[in-house]
């Protein structure tokens, strides 16, 4: 039998989409005749000829092409023979290979490229800083620093590695110029702040700040008696004399906070932050409050407020007077309605990320007769984001309406929840895939009561029917641009694809995890905006590189648990070829499984398909078992936490029956899509299997036909979405010690 090779034949679809691929034998001497041409791909790495971005780009294009053509030759009624299917597999299967190493080196160039750009475009910056004629070399000095830690995130991998070593060692010779520039611009500045000071001490006149107030970057202040700005710094949800200790330091764990005002309170149809109002007392609610105690003093003084120039664009400050709510100028050029003890509210404009570390300096400094007489200052911080993980109490559940086609679905779900206390609320026109259009979250923010939790959601670019949920209670957000992918990552950005666990030890708000396809990931924007949060990271991806869709939500998920340890999910197809085996060893070869569905067959007929048996047990061995281990570590799970749930998966990667772990869980009931197993003795054989694994949790279980769904290749979690409650512990109490 060494004369013979398998391959496999994909299965395309009108749509283009790969549903399924079929195994064969083929004879050693014509498998090498078929395509000849396509076993060169097999001799060498398929990046080692190309050595430029361009010529990664005609590489790609050349495979793409062989591999159209060996799929054109697939056609079994021309080839009846069966070793034709295994030589085909094993060429598509080389081909593929390569592919994904071009895939990989060109998302790798380019990632390099953009590093490259952004470094090249602080340099310029840093260049045109100190060519100014007052030059501010801390900024020079900051942008030199910040252009070179950019270049040091080009791996090592690229193209321009060695260029890159250069680069850097140049960039380093400027920094050292822009670092003794500002040494001795200090030590000149020094001089005039203690002759200053000497003239001050003679005019009796307390110490002057080391700024004006027409400067937009706060400096280090010494406090001036009677003069003291200051938030909610121990964050009790009061603002009063306690704040004063430790105002001017800023953390996670202690320092004033701010809201990113991103709902709805006028219900205008556009974020609170973005009219630069305050939109009537829900408003005023949004705002974190700043007071400015001023003695006698400094009656008929000025008093401005500045903040540092990284976050001036990021943040809104308003004054509450006599007239309402007053928009403040935070550049320094025009000062306060004067007040003897003026209150401030401050807002956010977003939420931190790459680009923002989202802290804020925020001066007020007094003038009188033209001359600086106090200042002070306080830190503050915008409050992180947060995903409410599967295990959460459910507010709120939402799915679209399709017509007739869905009908039974919606009405399902709408018996299961309505014990549950959650609204259900029918999206007219939305979309069919739910959770892949916003990922539902929520911001924590002291009050007198302990805290309030803020509804806020991570929107997609692409889907502007999210926007109808933006109100008064729930906000809405972007991050990052729409990405154009390629034919099979297309998915790859749907928020299915972006999961949090429950709390684990060491992740008390949980930890999020997303998938990596190989060739490309979830978005890298949003992977780095949740780092940037730095509560629910460092975030862990998952191998969905065999999976259509290619999103975590199809592999894993967690459920609550009687223990109050959460259970996860996840798929097995090694149980799932089991469970065939265990109900054709009770006699039942003949009943039918996938009923109803493009797939439906009998049990012996799926199990007499050697080529599906032999790749849901390649997937288990390959793909789900490194999986595991993956997961037990980073997760820290006990063996009695796995659920391995029966699944089985056609080649191209989709559920060949409905995803039991697709599934959503609404406060002590789960929603699951019904497998449409075999009938013994009256009852689904998969249904009551899935029941017994998941009984000690003590969760109910809701089966729903989800024909609909997984025709179009999801289930029950992609095309739902819910609002769940928040933590409820503080997230500034919650967090691990450093």
């Amino acid at each position: 039998m060494r004369w013979i090779r398998y391959v496999a034949i994909a299965l395309v679809n009108a749509f283009g989409v790969v549903v399924g691929i079929v195994w064969v034998a083929v004879p050693q001497t014509l498998a090498q005749s078929l395509n000849p041409g396509i076993e060169a791909y097999q001799l060498q790495s398929a990046t080692q000829t190309a050595r430029s971005l361009p010529e990664l780009y005609k590489l790609r294009d050349r495979l793409q092409n062989d591999l159209s053509k060996l799929s054109k030759n697939s056609d079994r009624t021309l080839f009846p023979e069966p070793w034709r299917d295994d030589l085909q597999r094993q060429q598509s299967e080389s081909l593929i290979q390569n592919l994904q190493a071009v895939e990989a080196q060109i998302f790798i160039e380019e990632k390099a490229n953009q590093t490259w750009q952004k470094a090249a475009s602080l340099a310029r910056q840093a260049v045109e800083v100190g060519r100014l004629p007052i030059a501010n070399w801390e900024r020079s000095q900051g942008l030199w620093q910040e252009a070179i830690e950019t270049l040091r995130q080009i791996p090592k991998a690229s193209f321009l590695s060695d260029k890159t070593i250069e680069k850097t060692i140049e960039y380093q010779g400027y920094l050292a110029v822009a670092t003794y520039e500002l040494q001795v611009a200090r030590s000149v500045e020094a001089a005039k702040i203690r002759d200053q000071q000497e003239l001050q001490a003679k005019l009796n006149i307390s110490q002057p700040a080391t700024v004006t107030p027409q400067t937009s970057q706060p400096a280090s202040v010494t406090p001036t008696l009677g003069f003291s700005f200051f938030g909610d710094t121990n964050r009790d949800g009061i603002v009063d004399e306690k704040d004063e200790e430790g105002r001017e330091k800023w953390s996670l764990s202690s320092g004033a906070l701010i809201l990113f005002n991103n709902n709805d309170d006028d219900r205008k149809g556009i974020a609170d932050w973005q009219d630069r109002k305050v939109n009537g007392d829900r408003d005023v609610q949004d705002l974190a409050l700043v007071r400015l105690k001023l003695s006698d003093k400094f009656v008929g003084s000025q008093i401005f407020i500045t903040a540092d120039s990284a976050s001036i664009p990021h943040i809104n400050v308003f004054q509450k007077t006599a007239d309402g709510w007053q928009i403040v100028d935070i550049s320094g050029k025009e000062p306060l309605v004067f007040e003897r003890e003026p209150i401030l509210g401050v807002e956010a404009k977003q939420f931190r990320d790459r680009n923002w570390n989202g802290i804020v300096s925020l001066q007020a400094t007094a003038t009188k007769n033209g001359a600086t007489i106090a200042a002070d200052t306080i830190k503050m911080g915008v409050s992180p984001w947060m995903m409410s993980p599967n295990t959460a109490a459910v507010k709120e559940i939402y799915v679209s309406d399709r017509g007739v086609a869905n009908s039974e679905f919606i009405s399902q779900i709408k018996q299961a929840v309505a014990p549950t206390g959650a609204k259900i609320e029918i999206i007219s026109g939305g979309s069919v895939w739910m959770q892949d259009t916003q990922k539902i979250g929520y911001v924590q923010f002291p009050d007198k009561s302990g805290i309030r939790t803020f509804t806020s959601a991570l929107k997609r670019e692409t889907e502007n029917n999210v926007k109808s949920l933006l109100k008064s209670d729930f906000g809405v957000f972007e991050v990052g641009k729409a990405r154009s992918l390629d034919t099979l990552n297309q998915w790859v950005d749907g928020y299915g694809n972006l999961e949090v666990t429950p709390p684990l030890a060491g992740y008390p708000m949980g930890r999020v995890y997303y998938g990596n396809s190989g060739t490309a990931t979830l978005n890298p924007e949003i992977v780095d905006f949740i780092n940037a949060q730095q509560i629910q990271g460092p975030l862990i991806d998952i191998d969905t590189s065999w999976l259509l869709i290619r999103h975590a939500d199809e592999i894993i998920s967690f459920i609550p648990n009687n223990s109050g340890k959460p259970l996860m999910l996840i798929v097995s197809p090694e149980a799932g070829v089991k469970l065939l085996e265990e109900i054709a060893q009770k006699g039942y070869g003949d009943a039918i499984i996938n009923r109803d569905l493009s797939t439906q067959t009998t049990v012996s007929a799926a199990l007499n398909n050697k080529s599906l048996v032999r790749h849901n047990l390649y997937l288990q061995q390959e793909k789900i078992n490194p999986l595991l281990s993956k997961l037990k570590k980073e997760f820290q799970l006990t063996e009695e936490q796995i659920i391995q749930v029966p699944a089985m998966f056609g080649y191209s990667g989709y559920a060949w029956w409905p995803n039991m772990v697709n599934s959503v869980a609404v406060n002590g009931q789960l929603l699951v899509s019904n497998p449409r197993g075999a009938i013994i003795d009256g009852r689904d054989y998969t249904q009551e299997k899935f029941r017994q694994l998941v009984a000690p949790s003590g969760i109910s279980i809701n089966f729903l036909e989800d024909k609909y769904y997984q025709e179009l290749k999801g289930n029950t979690h992609a095309a739902t979405n819910t609002m769940r409650q928040g933590e409820v512990k503080p997230f500034w109490e919650s967090l691990p010690p450093k």
